[in-house]
């Protein structure tokens, strides 16, 4: 396949990132390989946004906009996917932005390998400073091919914490796959986990799988973003991926292989909605009707309630395992603290949550 035949579809929903969209654009606009379509999708943004991208569609031809009710990240990349026409397509957020020969080096891959998917690492910036090694795909190689039941291992990798896999972005798909194996975004969810669940039935469909072991993507922590919000319509989302995540898994035929790994996650998602939503120092609500809602949570979800009594922690950093220690034993009134101390840290630079 001749580079000069590829094109590189790139979807990128905005919702009011007026801040930031322009960094993400011309982050395409400058990569050293040029055949390529970006399409962004205005996902109902009440700032500038609109405008900034139907600025860059007005001066370049190669860049499309779809203007759109707010819908949440997976209307806004389905309906990107279905207005773009490469062979190839990537999904990057509106707060993010690409190195400047992401697309070089991923073209000359396909040239070699012609895989399904293509993933690479992610590095993050966190208050100006730049994070990697935290939370990503372990590989001693530049590249490595990973071929039929070594894609399993990577679909069984998307649910472990620490592997770096299981986002949205960071990959590049080819089309005639995603077709094949409808690998659309799941159209019953918003978002919340749902790179999780898009990535688990990619590498699970996958039979080629090339991992590129270089930073392509920045990935921009954004405390004004939908998922850093103290908002309790995030955990219903986030509930919805995972109920999801668990139907595929019992349907699955590697349904024992799944369901370990899914249990140590939700341990890490119950932490996660504990730190971001109901003790965040943040939540103006009294202590008692927090922790009375976290405990109800727990009682009402069945994911939650099953984690807590099968879910592992030996993987668990010691400070995950001291938070799932508290909540198995409903001694909720210690985990502001925790949570407190999760914010100074994240607003220092120095802790990678």
């Amino acid at each position: 396949m001749s580079s000069k035949s590829i094109i590189i579809s790139i979807i990128v929903p905005a919702y009011n990132v007026q801040s930031f969209i322009e960094i993400c654009v011309e982050s395409i606009i400058e990569q050293t390989f040029d055949n390529w379509e970006l399409i962004l999708v205005n996902d109902g943004s009440t700032d500038k946004t609109p405008e900034i991208c139907d600025k860059y569609a007005l001066n370049n031809q190669r860049i499309k906009v779809i203007h759109k009710p707010n819908g949440g990240l997976v209307s806004a990349r389905n309906s990107g996917y279905k207005a773009s026409v490469g062979e190839w397509v990537m999904y990057l957020d509106g707060d993010d932005w690409l190195e400047k020969n992401t697309f070089e080096e991923l073209v000359k891959a396909i040239e070699i390998h012609n895989p399904e998917i293509i993933f690479w690492k992610t590095s993050q910036n966190l208050k100006g400073k730049v994070i990697t090694g935290k939370a990503e795909w372990k590989c001693d190689n530049d590249e490595k091919l990973y071929i039929n039941s070594e894609c399993e291992n990577l679909a069984y990798n998307t649910l472990v914490y620490s592997s770096g896999i299981s986002t949205a972005f960071s990959k590049l798909l080819r089309r005639d796959f995603v077709d094949e194996h409808k690998l659309w975004h799941n159209t019953k969810l918003r978002q919340g986990a749902e790179g999780i669940e898009f990535s688990l039935r990619v590498f699970d469909s996958a039979k080629k799988a090339l991992f590129i072991n270089q930073y392509f993507t920045n990935y921009r922590y954004n405390e004004d973003s939908i998922s850093k919000r103290i908002d309790e319509k995030n955990t219903t989302y986030i509930i919805e991926c995972f109920n999801e995540i668990h139907k595929y898994i019992n349907h699955n035929p590697k349904k024992d292989y799944f369901l370990p790994v899914f249990y140590e996650r939700i341990l890490y998602i119950l932490i996660a909605i504990a730190m971001s939503t109901y003790f965040h120092p943040k939540n103006k609500e009294s202590l008692l009707i927090r922790i009375k809602k976290y405990k109800n949570l727990i009682h009402n979800t069945l994911v939650f309630k099953d984690a807590l009594h099968y879910g592992k922690i030996e993987r668990l950093d010691k400070f995950r395992k001291v938070t799932i220690y508290l909540i198995k034993y409903k001694c909720y009134l210690v985990i502001p603290l925790i949570s407190r101390t999760k914010q100074y840290l994240l607003k220092k630079g120095i802790f990678n949550y």
